[in-house]
């Protein structure tokens, strides 16, 4: 019984590190809502993203990239300023990758009244 609690131990130890990605957890504006035309779009991750490696884009429904000034990336925030967006639906592609260096992608939409 002892060995196979060590063993189980072990194993949850050494399982431990593949869990943590840097997920996004959250993001203003949300995924889904309709807001007024925001200065920023934040992306807050589960942990510290590597700047090198992390970034976003911000598309309009025709596919242009509205980005605007570069992706600032400070510990687990990603930032992207825009400028005024003209109703319509947005789009954010981004990626992460945290100390794992494993990499994330992921998207949403949100829509400009």
């Amino acid at each position: 019984m002892r060995r196979v609690f060590c063993s189980l131990a072990l194993l949850s130890l050494l399982a431990a590190p593949a869990l943590a990605h840097a997920r996004l957890q959250k993001s203003a504006p949300a995924a889904g809502s309709k807001v007024s035309s925001p200065a920023h779009i934040v992306l807050h991750f589960s942990e510290a993203l590597e700047p090198a490696f992390s970034g976003a884009l911000l598309l309009d429904s025709d596919g242009r990239n509205l980005s605007g000034a570069p992706v600032q990336i400070d510990g687990p925030l990603m930032t992207l300023t825009p400028g005024h967006l003209a109703p319509g639906v947005y789009h954010v592609a981004w990626h992460s990758v945290g100390h794992d260096t494993h990499r994330l992608d992921g998207d949403f939409s949100f829509t400009v009244k």
